[in-house]
């Protein structure tokens, strides 16, 4: 049995952390939280009947001694924090950037490797099981050879964009920070080596001057291809998509139903276009109507419980997680290119 400690007591160690963890009851035991707020700790503990509640994260890791660190606060925090949770014998698993620097990610691996401790960052939308039955038919040859993808991501506006306090404004990249990993990490499944960023934003709702942007297109170049990725915050539309295109076919994910289809559309006339367009809808009628069943019956597949899942095997089977910290990595070092043309672009403007 791996005792667990949780740093953080916000939305997201509440609503997929702490149940994920609680979830693997014969593997783990969720021994403490600890937050700032004493009081947000306590609130936690009391939801989830946890024993221990701290407000300061080295006096829980002397107490607690735990095998697993959860660090879910901001990101500012996460070198510091996790390479402490290493030094004191944690495995870590961070939430989503590893870092805001590679800097940062460099001195966090060299700590695990020194001190054997595995380290999973959160990217949670690898192991959603669209995306894991898309990517297996494309690795499979179903599309041909990637010649690109899109991915498009909308936030409602009241989740952050409105909340003046809400840590995301105060990233380099502002709000970038928060999404922008995500697009980043989906796109690097397919995309290798990207050695080139663009991006542009723009500023919607005036009403909310502490929120850098709302809108955002970004452009990423890699070796074997183009992707694109648009980020939007100023609806109140929830949304999660990706386009892939091959030579031989095309894939769309929609990881919010977590269902997939692929289909080909080699002619214009109007049995081609027809064809593709049933094969469409047959795909995700079918896709739906199993997951809506499985919806009904409480057994939605979560990235999160997936990926919390998968790390605390790999601690168990002595072997690196899914999703490595050298992933991790390359992520940040995307996130710093794009924070990089964004404050220039800001500069200019």
């Amino acid at each position: 049995m791996y005792k667990v400690v949780i740093a953080g007591c916000g939305l997201i160690s509440a609503k997929k952390h702490i149940p994920a963890f609680l979830a693997l009851k014969n593997k783990v035991e969720v021994a403490a939280v600890c937050d700032l707020n004493i009081n947000a700790a306590k609130k936690t503990a009391d939801s989830f009947n946890i024993r221990r509640t701290y407000a300061d994260f080295s006096d829980m890791l002397l107490k607690e001694k735990p095998d697993i660190a959860d660090i879910c606060t901001p990101p500012q925090t996460h070198a510091s924090l996790g390479i402490e949770a290493i030094e004191k014998g944690a495995h870590i698993f961070l939430e989503k950037p590893m870092a805001l620097k590679v800097s940062d990610c460099d001195v966090m691996i060299e700590a695990a490797s020194k001190f054997r401790r595995q380290v999973c960052v959160v990217h949670n939308q690898v192991f959603n099981p669209a995306f894991i039955r898309a990517r297996e038919y494309f690795l499979k040859g179903g599309i041909g050879d990637f010649l690109g993808l899109h991915i498009f991501l909308s936030t409602p506006t009241n989740y952050i964009t409105s909340k003046k306090d809400h840590w995301a404004h105060a990233l380099p990249g502002g709000i970038l920070g928060e999404s922008g990993p995500h697009g980043v990490y989906l796109a690097q499944a397919f995309l290798k080596d990207i050695y080139e960023v663009e991006v542009n934003a723009r500023k919607i709702i005036p009403e909310y001057p502490w929120s850098n942007f709302e809108d955002f297109r970004i452009v990423l170049r890699a070796k074997n291809g183009i992707g694109t990725v648009e980020l939007n915050y100023a609806s109140n539309q929830w949304a999660a998509a990706l386009d892939i295109m091959g030579t031989k076919g095309m894939l769309k994910i929609d990881l919010q139903s977590q269902t997939f289809v692929s289909y080909e559309r080699g002619k214009l006339d109007a049995f081609t276009v027809g064809l593709s367009e049933v094969k469409m809808a047959a795909g995700k009628m079918c896709a739906s109507g199993v997951n809506g069943i499985r919806y009904m019956l409480g057994k939605k597949s979560d990235g999160h419980y997936n990926g919390i899942r998968e790390f605390t095997e790999s601690i168990i089977e002595n072997r690196p997680p899914l999703v490595t910290v050298g992933d991790g990595r390359e992520t940040v070092r995307v996130m710093e290119m794009l924070t990089e043309r964004l404050n220039c672009r800001k500069q200019r403007d």
